[in-house]
């Protein structure tokens, strides 16, 4: 499993802000999303961990392969659940019935969501549902990248996404994710302008279209943070004066540079 990545755009301010990086944090050498490990540990196929559950016969144990969809007998899927706080892969019913990215009912305690195979059903803060590609890291998306789920921390598909476009099945939407813009879930909190408080390392607070960055950067910003609108690099005049509109990841992935934000440059 890849460690957490912080989040970092490329903004390098000049001299007030010495060698400051927009949002704070330090640079990471692994290029992909947030590895899918949850605060109690994520056991993958065949682990016992430390769950106490894990006694092979109560669904306590990770005994079947999520992504490949083997270990389970027909008529069952392997899906993730939560057993003992922590995010397991257990053989379960498989009433079927639903599609990829359709909406569901979760049920993360047992696992049956009518989701198909290969799909679980994850929710956001207001408890609506998605039929979500489980993964174990990125190699399991055909695009995008392997993250943890808002609510379950269970490790989902989040397809690679434009902020500018309506690219993401709801509820998810396009957010920041390292050097790229992932499909995510959001939380109630985030409907926050531009120009309100918002927390840097996950943007949150801010609505969908705009990203959390130093508040000395934004015009009339009156706390540490500030959310402020993405912006195209390439566009004529995107941001209101005093405001530019500067690229805003740092290494972006392909595809992604041409992303930026609206701040005043120090």
């Amino acid at each position: 499993m890849r460690a957490w990545l912080t989040f970092i755009p490329a903004l390098l301010l000049a001299s007030s802000l010495g060698c400051q990086q927009l949002p704070g944090g330090e640079p990471d050498d692994d290029d992909g999303g947030p590895s899918p490990t949850t605060s109690g540990g994520t056991l993958l196929p065949g682990d016992n961990g430390d769950d106490p559950m894990a006694d092979g016969d109560s669904g306590g144990q990770s005994v079947c392969d999520p992504v490949a969809q083997t270990g389970c007998t027909s008529g069952e899927k392997c899906t993730a659940i939560i057993s003992g706080g922590m995010v397991i892969y257990a053989c379960v019913v498989d009433p079927g019935g639903l599609e990829p990215t359709s909406s569901c009912q979760a049920s993360p305690a047992d696992g049956i969501d009518d989701c198909p195979a290969a799909h679980a059903c994850l929710q956001d803060e207001a408890g609506n549902g998605l039929c979500a590609a489980l993964c174990e890291d990125d190699g399991d998306c055909t695009q995008g990248q392997c993250i943890p789920s808002r609510e379950d921390d269970i490790p989902y598909c989040a397809d690679d996404c434009s902020p500018f476009e309506a690219s993401c099945p709801a509820p998810l939407s396009c957010r920041r994710n390292g050097n790229r813009f992932s499909c995510q879930f959001l939380a109630q909190s985030d409907t926050g302008p531009a120009g309100s408080a918002c927390a840097i390392d996950d943007d949150s607070g801010c609505a969908p279209g705009l990203v959390c960055i130093p508040g000395a950067l934004v015009p009339d910003c009156t706390t540490d943070n500030c959310c402020t609108t993405l912006c195209d690099v390439t566009d004529a005049m995107p941001c209101s004066s005093p405001s530019t509109c500067v690229a805003l990841l740092q290494g972006p992935a392909p595809g992604f540079e041409e992303i930026g934000a609206c701040f005043v440059p120090a």
